[in-house]
């Protein structure tokens, strides 16, 4: 099959600043004149409120927009040098280099360009994809939402993977998804949301994403059926569902008459298995780890992330854990990482459920920011005694309640059991599960995961994204411009070589409008397919809509929050995607 045609997915996920003023150029070190590379940048207004951040690119440039003019506080932040101060009145747009001084009283040492500069490997190992002919080099990964095919995890837990399911006694089941809007049909992120059963006992908290969804849970360890009502809070507002809907017969959706209130905080923390077996995954997270969150910073230059690190091993080796708690200077979380080699281990298991509580329970989480991630980077799985597994079903709740998304990251030494253990944890805390592959020839096999089919791409790459989704928030301060979207595609074609007519490949096209929408759409194929899916950026199903026999279809998007959706068709091993924009 040839894939002429994919609409990008992340190309314009934030409206545009039309005629912004800016503020840019380089910051240098004052005593060599050295292009300060991925320093953090920020720019305060007159109340003291961050309203700006972003990162020198690897020459040391920085491009920071304002849709405002006016007098702003900018502050250059870098390992091992001292904070760098000045107002800047922005009226146009603005040139203006800073140096930094190095900070003589510390004793943090700085990164080297050779600690944190993308350098090609030396083996020139390249997989070429093959939806987009484009040739990756480095660590390769793919993922698996186990949220976007929920019939097949279903089947493989009571299957192919249930004995590891008994083995950890970690199994999410009766499956509650709720969805919280205002009255402007925004999602509301950070409301929180309790599945209570018939007795009053609350059987599961979390706390809705930056799309407005929860993922409620019956149980994780057994059969729960007893379901009495959903409880969902936002800025003292309460609504109850009563005999709320189990997944299988759809989703709750809440509306609340709050106004829409987003909050510019993220935390992410990286949880790494520092055993001898990952160097090659330490060595990625020190050489790549700029480029990943400079390309979120790009396009969320409002929003403040904060970074922390927990580098964990096993009991019988120097150290059990250690970590930095969140800083907002990327260049801090660098050279913590960079201090840190991979040693010790041996033995499979490790000290996995120590990492989680210290990075669950003892890191200072932001409790209203809008997306809280854990990448749990690792090998091998945790210790399977009763104490670890309890332990494992506590912590699971724990990051729930909080709003902790656990996204793992596999390496080479992981079994099935280990597979197993990382997808359930991903599913009770409303992550991911993504694995290294075997196609960038870097370290030991791989072994393939057991799901019917993924796509491959560049770790940093598969990493970057997850971040922007989970970053993502319409804009709620004033009503969508459609020119804004102009360059939303809404016409799908491609070429499918299993279906021929007269020894060719039959060119299919559908589109859809309007686009962007306020809540009709039309969807119109060239030729009979099955269905169409309508996803969220995650690639959460929220519609199956049939076309069997039938070459057009209106939906309704009207109890859906405003933001950015993906209609999806599964052709052959490939998903074909459009991008739909949903305003008020």
């Amino acid at each position: 099959m040839y894939i002429r045609f994919i609409t990008p997915v992340l190309f314009i996920l934030i409206t545009s600043l039309g005629n912004a003023q800016s503020l840019r150029a380089k910051v240098r070190s004052s005593a060599d004149r050295e292009e300060i590379s991925y320093g953090t940048v920020e720019a305060y207004d007159k109340k003291g409120n961050m309203v700006k951040s972003v990162l020198t690119d690897a020459d040391g440039a920085y491009d920071m927009k304002f849709s405002d003019t006016g007098t702003y506080t900018i502050k250059i932040k870098y390992a091992g040098y001292e904070t760098t101060e000045e107002e800047i009145k922005i009226t146009d747009d603005v040139t203006k280099d800073f140096t930094v001084d190095r900070d003589v009283s510390r004793k943090t040492r700085t990164l080297s360009k050779s600690s944190y500069s993308y350098r090609p490997r030396t083996n020139n190992i390249f997989y070429t994809n093959k939806v987009s002919d484009e040739k990756l080099e480095g660590l390769t990964a793919g993922e698996i939402n186990d949220f976007a095919k929920w019939n097949m995890w279903e089947d493989l837990s009571k299957n192919e993977l249930n004995v590891y399911q008994t083995a950890w006694q970690l199994n999410p089941t009766n499956r509650y998804v709720v969805q919280a809007i205002n009255e402007d049909k925004g999602p509301l992120s950070g409301a929180v949301v309790k599945l209570i059963d018939g007795s009053g006992i609350v059987l599961w908290e979390t706390i809705t994403d930056n799309t407005g969804k929860a993922e409620l849970w019956g149980c994780i360890t057994e059969q729960q059926i007893n379901i009495g009502s959903i409880h969902v809070l936002y800025q003292g507002e309460t609504k109850n569902i009563r005999k709320p809907k189990s997944f299988k017969r759809g989703i709750n959706t809440v509306k609340l008459g709050v106004s829409c209130d987003v909050n510019n905080n993220a935390d992410i923390a990286f949880v790494v298995d520092a055993t001898g077996s990952m160097a090659d995954e330490i060595n990625f997270i020190k050489r790549d780890l700029n480029k990943v969150v400079y390309k979120a910073k790009e396009n969320f230059s409002d929003v403040n992330i904060r970074f922390a690190s927990v580098f964990y091993r096993d009991y019988t080796d120097d150290y059990v854990t250690k970590h930095k708690d969140f800083t907002n200077v990327l260049s801090e979380a660098l050279v913590y990482i960079d201090e840190q080699g991979a040693a010790g281990g041996g033995d499979s298991p490790e000290a996995v459920d120590d990492a989680l509580e210290l990075a669950v329970n003892k890191l200072s989480w932001n409790s209203q920011a809008r997306a809280k991630i854990i990448f749990l980077v690792l090998d091998a799985p945790a210790h399977n005694e009763p104490k670890n597994i309890e332990k494992l079903q506590k912590l699971t709740k724990a990051a729930a309640k909080k709003g902790i998304k656990i996204i793992p990251v596999t390496g080479s030494g992981l079994n099935k059991s280990g597979e197993y253990l990382m997808r359930a944890l991903a599913l009770g805390t409303n992550g991911k599960y993504v694995f290294l592959t075997n196609h960038s020839g870097i370290g030991h096999k791989h072994i393939a995961p057991s799901t019917d089919e993924y796509e491959v791409e560049l770790l940093l790459d598969r990493m970057s994204t997850i971040i922007t989704n989970n970053l993502y928030y319409p804009n709620c301060e004033k009503e969508e411009d459609s020119s804004n979207y102009q360059q939303v595609d809404s016409v799908i074609s491609y070429t499918d070589s299993s279906t021929q007519v007269d020894n060719q490949p039959k060119e299919i096209k559908w589109n859809f409008y309007p686009n962007p929408t306020r809540g009709i759409v039309n969807i119109e194929v060239s030729e009979s397919i099955k269905f169409i899916y309508l996803t969220d950026l995650s690639g959460k199903i929220l519609q199956k809509i049939p076309f069997e026999g039938i070459r057009r279809k209106q939906i309704s998007l009207d109890n859906y929050p405003t933001g950015v959706y993906l209609l999806r068709y599964p052709v052959g091993k490939q998903w074909i995607s459009g991008r739909l924009v949903l305003t008020r």
